[in-house]
């Protein structure tokens, strides 16, 4: 396949992957509007609004969710709004979020067939009335000030985006490294972020650090207009959907210090576990994020950070995935990482020199075959490791 030609390929799958992607938005908020008829919707229009409308998804966590929601309860700032999104769970968890609703007034649960994590996000952000909306995932839990501490930052600098640090927790870890604040790679920390407010394009490294959008408040006004992808089942929704908030956002700050302990184990069973076909979702919302950085305007600005990003996030799952569905992600990978062997202003400066070799496997399709060979041995070499 000739350059052009190949060229013309991908930009065709791009087009309609960010079709995709508008049509899946659309289809969420049309869902979304009609299904208000609940507590949360009927609060009065005149009401004081609270100051921070908080929405966790929930399914199947019965495990975790008593220690995520006892978290929130006991937040220092207690004019909350606490919505619960119970996305048809087939285990206990339905039920310890009506019982603990019946105890703290606070707490709005929904009950609802299965239709996956955007959707429940997205339906939480429609019913919320808070003048500042956060998101916890339900096997997390927060440190007791995390909200007064963000809202407080928020209003004193009135920003669209405030963000926290967080803990990664892993309890099947050593002791001293079950609880360690997460820092990108290589050595991208939010306590390097400027002072004061800033845009994306003036810090690009909070691209490259981590969508944790759990870790953050957003002007409500700011963010409803803004959807994640609905694609049920999948993963990584997050990271389109952060460059979407980042690249719209006219002021964001960071607060330099973890507030959010985020639960990473390998029993979780999330979106992310596993090595199946699901896992090619992540490459996929990874073309769709690329095309909204490019449609944002500002992808120069940004590119280094967002490939950056785009290779670690994938590179774990690639050599994880099933040899089944090994040949599409890989195409896929050469498909995100088309651009950057063509643009002269590329810099690698996020990426380690190991990491600029791996990254040269994707640039082309005919390297397949030595990647399945590199894939082996360094699955192997990574067994013998454990």
């Amino acid at each position: 396949m000739s350059k052009k030609s190949s060229k013309k390929k991908y930009t065709t799958q791009s087009k309609r992957t960010i079709k995709k992607f508008s049509t899946q938005t659309g289809q969420s908020v049309k869902k979304i509007s009609t299904q208000t008829t609940n507590p949360v919707a009927s609060v009065e229009k005149n009401a004081h609004p609270p100051k921070i409308s908080v929405i966790v998804p929930v399914y199947n966590v019965e495990k975790y969710l008593p220690e995520c929601l006892d978290s929130i309860i006991a937040q220092t700032l207690s004019d909350l709004e606490i919505i619960l999104i119970d996305d048809g769970s087939t285990d206990s968890s339905g039920k310890i979020a009506d019982d603990y609703a019946k105890k703290d007034a606070r707490l709005k649960i929904i009950h609802q067939e299965n239709h996956g994590y955007s959707y429940s996000v997205n339906r939480g952000i429609s019913l919320a009335h808070g003048e500042y909306i956060g998101l916890v995932e339900s096997d997390d839990w927060i440190e007791p000030t995390m909200y007064q501490e963000l809202y407080n930052n928020a209003k004193k600098l009135n920003t669209d985006i405030t963000k926290a640090m967080f803990y990664n927790y892993n309890s099947k870890a050593m002791p001293s490294d079950q609880n360690h604040i997460w820092t990108g790679r290589p050595g991208i920390d939010l306590r390097r972020a400027p002072s004061g407010t800033f845009t994306v394009t003036d810090w690009p490294e909070i691209i490259a650090f981590h969508a944790s959008l759990w870790s953050s408040i957003y002007r409500r006004d700011f963010l409803r207009p803004l959807r994640l992808p609905d694609t049920a089942g999948a993963s990584y929704q997050d990271f389109p959907f952060m460059i979407s908030l980042m690249t719209h956002a006219k002021s964001i700050s960071v607060v330099k210090k973890p507030l959010l302990h985020w639960r990473n184990e390998p029993d979780q069973h999330n979106s992310t576990s596993g090595s199946g076909k699901k896992l090619l979702f992540m490459p996929r919302n990874t073309l769709t994020a690329l095309l909204i950085l490019k449609k944002s305007g500002n992808y120069s600005a940004l590119k280094s950070a967002f490939y950056a990003q785009a290779f670690w996030a994938n590179w774990d799952f690639i050599l994880r995935i099933t040899p089944k569905y090994l040949r599409e992600y890989f195409d896929l990978m050469c498909e995100i990482f088309y651009d950057i062997w063509r643009e002269s202003d590329y810099d690698f400066r996020f990426l380690t020199n190991s990491d600029r070799r791996y990254l040269k496997l994707f640039k082309s399709r005919r390297n397949y075959l030595k990647f399945r060979l590199f894939r082996a041995g360094y699955n192997f070499a990574k067994s013998i490791k454990k």
